[in-house]
């Protein structure tokens, strides 16, 4: 039931659901455990190569869900909204963290365990610049906001300022171009742009996805690119793309097999609708868990229980998943519990 609308964000909040969940799995993977076993190893370079991008495909499918009430706002507003929807939970969180890490390094214990990792101590000033860089060394996964930002915001000025004819080809030659550029001159540039021109491509793409009925072919593309990739992961040498013109030739293939991907992700959730209810409310709380997880639930539970207290790796990941998931949902019942959550909402993270 429900009118189509209502379907689309039923079953995008599914795929949102499966992107992070598939971010929380990356995510447990310590680069120890990575050398030491191929399976970490695989796990790892496989979600990685698509999970963020189907976040970002289906942020540019929601943006132009909403394209048509969004253009009745001037751009100032428009930038406000969007800056207090995702800046302001990428600062406050920002903040939240270093405090929480200064004020750990008070207990010796807490020192002795984060010396000589990316956890110790580290200037005001050294820690804003590196957030601003979208290189943050305690919380990373961050850039994700930033950059959501200032993709939504360079498309509504597109979109706001182009006929809809020249927009969608502005879009199209940017889809197109994106990868050449990035490939031949973002490599070394700091990750605030380099993520930019890398991602943005995947958020275009989803300003422009297909109707629905098409779902039934989009899933078999997606079963066929997911198949070339673990292919392209156990067999193609990586030294092959140290050669310049194989690289930028592989660029366009990588991306088109992560397309592949992400599409066929969404076609599954658009056949399986009425089955992924649970997912799907999970997939519209998704700010909470993507926040939250990080580095607690993942990067400092894995150093611990695996680098430190020598647990197994499939245990380590095991406990870095199961945390992931409950500690945001309970920190939130805590947040509530004290009142405290109209005062987490002023300052942009979920209660």
């Amino acid at each position: 039931g429900g009118n189509v609308k209502d379907r689309r964000f039923h079953y995008v909040d599914a795929a949102r659901g499966i992107a992070v969940l598939l971010v929380i799995y990356g995510h447990t993977f310590r680069e120890s455990m990575r050398a030491a076993y191929a399976w970490c190893d695989f796990s790892y370079t496989l979600v990685y190569r698509f999970h963020v991008s189907l976040l970002f495909l289906l942020s540019g499918f929601g943006y132009a869900l909403t394209l048509e009430k969004n253009k009745t706002l001037t751009e100032w507003r428009y930038l406000g909204k969007k800056a207090k929807a995702l800046l302001l939970p990428w600062f406050s969180y920002s903040v939240l963290i270093y405090v929480m890490f200064v004020a750990a390094q008070l207990f010796a214990p807490c020192r002795a365990l984060l010396e000589n990792t990316a956890y110790r101590k580290i200037p005001p000033a050294k820690y804003l610049a590196a957030m601003l860089k979208n290189e943050n060394p305690y919380s990373f996964h961050l850039w994700y906001l930033q950059t959501l930002f200032l993709f939504t915001a360079v498309t509504f000025l597109k979109d706001k300022f182009l006929s809809e004819k020249y927009a969608r080809r502005a879009a199209i030659l940017l889809i197109l171009s994106l990868p050449a550029f990035y490939t031949l001159f973002c490599r070394d540039w700091i990750w605030v742009f380099k993520g930019f021109f890398q991602k943005y491509l995947f958020f275009l793409l989803g300003t422009l996805l297909v109707r629905e009925k098409e779902a039934g072919i989009l899933a078999a593309v997606g079963a066929c690119s997911f198949a070339a990739l673990v292919l392209e992961i156990c067999f193609l040498p990586v030294e092959i793309y140290d050669n310049p013109y194989i690289n930028l030739g592989m660029s366009y293939v990588d991306n088109a097999i992560t397309v592949g991907i992400c599409l066929g992700i969404l076609a599954v959730c658009i056949l399986w609708n009425r089955y992924l209810g649970r997912l799907a409310q999970f997939g519209r709380n998704t700010m909470r868990y993507y926040l939250y997880h990080q580095p607690f639930c993942c990067a400092l539970l894995g150093m611990l229980l695996y680098e430190k207290l020598h647990f197994s790796a499939v245990v380590t990941v095991a406990a870095c998943m199961v945390s992931a998931i409950a500690l945001p949902w309970l920190f939130g019942k805590l947040i509530r519990l004290c009142r405290l959550d109209d005062i987490f909402r002023k300052i942009g993270l979920p209660a």
